[in-house]
Protein backbone atom coordinates (compact mmCIF):
# COMPACT_ATOMS: atom_id res chain seq x y z
CA UNK A 1 0.00 0.00 0.00
CA UNK A 2 1.13 3.25 -0.79
CA UNK A 3 1.24 6.11 1.79
CA UNK A 4 -0.88 8.63 1.43
CA UNK A 5 -0.78 12.15 2.98
CA UNK A 6 -4.05 13.36 4.79
CA UNK A 7 -5.85 15.25 1.19
CA UNK A 8 -5.32 11.97 -0.78
CA UNK A 9 -2.48 12.50 -2.61
CA UNK A 10 0.62 10.21 -3.03
CA UNK A 11 3.77 11.36 -1.24
CA UNK A 12 6.02 8.85 -2.65
CA UNK A 13 8.39 10.67 -4.81
CA UNK A 14 8.02 9.09 -8.75
CA UNK A 15 11.36 8.64 -10.38
CA UNK A 16 11.93 9.26 -13.74
CA UNK A 17 14.72 6.24 -14.99
CA UNK A 18 16.79 7.70 -17.84
CA UNK A 19 17.16 4.68 -20.04
CA UNK A 20 18.92 4.95 -23.34
CA UNK A 21 16.91 1.88 -24.87
CA UNK A 22 13.51 3.92 -24.18
CA UNK A 23 14.55 7.19 -26.02
CA UNK A 24 12.30 8.56 -28.77
CA UNK A 25 12.80 10.88 -31.64
CA UNK A 26 14.27 13.86 -32.24
CA UNK A 27 12.16 16.87 -33.47
CA UNK A 28 15.48 17.15 -36.11
CA UNK A 29 15.13 13.67 -36.60
CA UNK A 30 11.43 13.05 -37.84
CA UNK A 31 12.15 16.83 -39.67
CA UNK A 32 14.65 14.86 -42.57
CA UNK A 33 12.93 11.57 -42.45
CA UNK A 34 9.87 14.40 -43.39
CA UNK A 35 12.26 15.63 -46.07
CA UNK A 36 13.25 12.42 -47.37
CA UNK A 37 9.58 11.42 -47.62
CA UNK A 38 8.81 14.68 -49.65
CA UNK A 39 11.80 14.52 -51.75
CA UNK A 40 11.23 11.00 -52.68
CA UNK A 41 7.32 11.67 -53.27
CA UNK A 42 8.01 14.91 -55.59
CA UNK A 43 10.65 13.09 -57.81
CA UNK A 44 7.99 9.65 -58.65
CA UNK A 45 5.38 12.27 -59.33
CA UNK A 46 7.46 14.48 -61.67
CA UNK A 47 9.36 11.44 -63.39
CA UNK A 48 6.97 10.90 -66.07
CA UNK A 49 7.18 14.50 -67.07
CA UNK A 50 10.62 13.98 -67.79
CA UNK A 51 10.35 11.72 -70.70
CA UNK A 52 7.19 12.43 -72.00
CA UNK A 53 8.01 12.73 -75.90
CA UNK A 54 4.34 14.51 -76.36
CA UNK A 55 5.41 17.75 -73.79
CA UNK A 56 5.91 20.13 -77.61
CA UNK A 57 2.52 18.58 -79.16
CA UNK A 58 0.29 19.52 -75.70
CA UNK A 59 2.55 22.59 -75.39
CA UNK A 60 1.40 23.69 -79.06
CA UNK A 61 -2.47 22.61 -78.70
CA UNK A 62 -2.83 24.90 -75.92
CA UNK A 63 -1.12 27.99 -76.93
CA UNK A 64 -2.98 27.62 -80.49
CA UNK A 65 -6.03 27.34 -78.42
CA UNK A 66 -5.39 30.55 -76.44
CA UNK A 67 -4.64 32.40 -79.29
CA UNK A 68 -7.81 31.63 -80.99
CA UNK A 69 -9.57 32.66 -77.86
CA UNK A 70 -7.63 35.50 -77.92
CA UNK A 71 -7.74 36.72 -81.49
CA UNK A 72 -11.62 36.37 -81.01
CA UNK A 73 -11.82 38.21 -78.22
CA UNK A 74 -9.79 40.95 -79.60
CA UNK A 75 -11.39 40.95 -83.21
CA UNK A 76 -14.88 41.24 -81.08
CA UNK A 77 -13.95 44.21 -78.79
CA UNK A 78 -11.73 45.86 -81.39
CA UNK A 79 -14.30 45.86 -84.33
CA UNK A 80 -11.34 43.79 -86.51
CA UNK A 81 -11.19 41.27 -88.64
CA UNK A 82 -8.38 38.55 -88.20
CA UNK A 83 -7.33 35.43 -90.27
CA UNK A 84 -4.91 32.56 -89.56
CA UNK A 85 -2.77 31.43 -92.76
CA UNK A 86 -1.61 27.60 -92.02
CA UNK A 87 1.64 27.09 -93.13
CA UNK A 88 3.71 23.57 -93.35
CA UNK A 89 5.76 24.62 -90.27
CA UNK A 90 3.91 27.37 -88.41
CA UNK A 91 1.14 30.02 -89.64
CA UNK A 92 0.90 33.72 -89.86
CA UNK A 93 -1.74 36.24 -87.80
CA UNK A 94 -3.06 38.59 -90.78
CA UNK A 95 -5.73 41.45 -89.95
CA UNK A 96 -8.08 42.65 -92.80
CA UNK A 97 -6.97 46.42 -93.14
CA UNK A 98 -7.74 48.74 -96.16
CA UNK A 99 -9.32 46.36 -98.37
CA UNK A 100 -5.63 43.42 -97.56
CA UNK A 101 -5.21 40.73 -95.30
CA UNK A 102 -1.62 41.81 -93.85
CA UNK A 103 0.31 40.50 -91.37
CA UNK A 104 -0.60 40.96 -88.04
CA UNK A 105 1.86 43.85 -86.48
CA UNK A 106 1.33 42.54 -82.85
CA UNK A 107 4.34 40.93 -81.69
CA UNK A 108 2.61 38.57 -78.92
CA UNK A 109 0.49 36.86 -81.89
CA UNK A 110 4.12 34.99 -83.40
CA UNK A 111 5.61 33.50 -80.07
CA UNK A 112 4.42 30.06 -80.95
CA UNK A 113 6.69 27.99 -83.33
CA UNK A 114 6.73 24.57 -84.51
CA UNK A 115 10.00 22.23 -84.42
CA UNK A 116 11.23 20.80 -87.49
CA UNK A 117 9.70 17.72 -86.76
CA UNK A 118 6.18 18.65 -86.85
CA UNK A 119 3.76 19.26 -89.95
CA UNK A 120 0.15 20.66 -90.21
CA UNK A 121 -2.76 19.72 -92.37
CA UNK A 122 -5.89 21.61 -92.34
CA UNK A 123 -9.28 20.53 -92.87
CA UNK A 124 -12.09 23.08 -93.76
CA UNK A 125 -15.47 21.66 -94.86
CA UNK A 126 -13.84 18.35 -94.87
CA UNK A 127 -11.31 18.86 -97.71
CA UNK A 128 -7.71 19.73 -97.62
CA UNK A 129 -6.79 23.04 -97.89
CA UNK A 130 -3.40 23.60 -99.75
CA UNK A 131 -0.59 25.21 -96.81
CA UNK A 132 2.09 25.80 -98.92
CA UNK A 133 4.05 28.66 -98.19
CA UNK A 134 2.51 31.60 -100.58
CA UNK A 135 3.63 34.76 -100.52
CA UNK A 136 1.84 36.90 -99.52
CA UNK A 137 0.05 34.86 -97.44
CA UNK A 138 -3.66 33.77 -98.14
CA UNK A 139 -6.17 33.28 -95.38
CA UNK A 140 -7.69 30.24 -94.14
CA UNK A 141 -8.98 30.74 -90.81
CA UNK A 142 -11.46 33.95 -90.63
CA UNK A 143 -12.13 35.27 -87.13
CA UNK A 144 -14.42 38.02 -87.81
CA UNK A 145 -15.72 40.87 -85.78
CA UNK A 146 -19.09 39.70 -85.55
CA UNK A 147 -17.42 36.59 -83.01
CA UNK A 148 -18.08 34.19 -85.88
CA UNK A 149 -15.03 31.86 -86.85
CA UNK A 150 -14.27 29.81 -89.58
CA UNK A 151 -15.21 25.87 -88.96
CA UNK A 152 -11.74 23.66 -89.53
CA UNK A 153 -10.02 20.67 -88.45
CA UNK A 154 -5.90 21.40 -87.82
CA UNK A 155 -4.09 18.18 -87.64
CA UNK A 156 -0.61 18.80 -86.05
CA UNK A 157 1.56 15.78 -86.20
CA UNK A 158 5.30 14.76 -84.51
CA UNK A 159 7.20 12.53 -86.68
CA UNK A 160 9.70 12.63 -83.83
CA UNK A 161 7.11 11.51 -81.08
CA UNK A 162 4.95 9.60 -83.60
CA UNK A 163 1.75 11.28 -81.93
CA UNK A 164 -0.46 14.01 -83.52
CA UNK A 165 -2.83 16.61 -81.90
CA UNK A 166 -6.04 17.70 -83.94
CA UNK A 167 -7.38 21.45 -83.07
CA UNK A 168 -11.29 21.60 -83.96
CA UNK A 169 -12.91 25.17 -84.13
CA UNK A 170 -16.63 25.99 -84.66
CA UNK A 171 -18.55 28.78 -86.42
CA UNK A 172 -19.05 30.12 -82.69
CA UNK A 173 -15.01 30.36 -82.43
CA UNK A 174 -14.47 28.24 -79.74
CA UNK A 175 -11.50 25.48 -80.46
CA UNK A 176 -11.11 22.02 -79.05
CA UNK A 177 -8.06 20.55 -78.75
CA UNK A 178 -7.96 16.43 -79.01
CA UNK A 179 -5.12 13.96 -78.25
CA UNK A 180 -1.93 13.35 -78.49
CA UNK A 181 -2.52 10.31 -79.73
CA UNK A 182 -0.01 8.09 -81.24
CA UNK A 183 -0.23 8.06 -85.01
CA UNK A 184 1.40 5.18 -87.33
Amino acid sequence: MRPISATGISIRKFEWRHDLRQRGFTLFELLIVVAIIAITISVVQLAPGLNDETRDLKRIGKDLGKLFHLLNQEAVFESRNYAISVQDKGFFVLEFNEGNWLPAPDSFFKKIKMTESQSSVLLIEDLIVDISEKNPPEPHILILSSGEMTPFEWRISDKASRSGIVLQGNLLGGVLMTGPEPQT
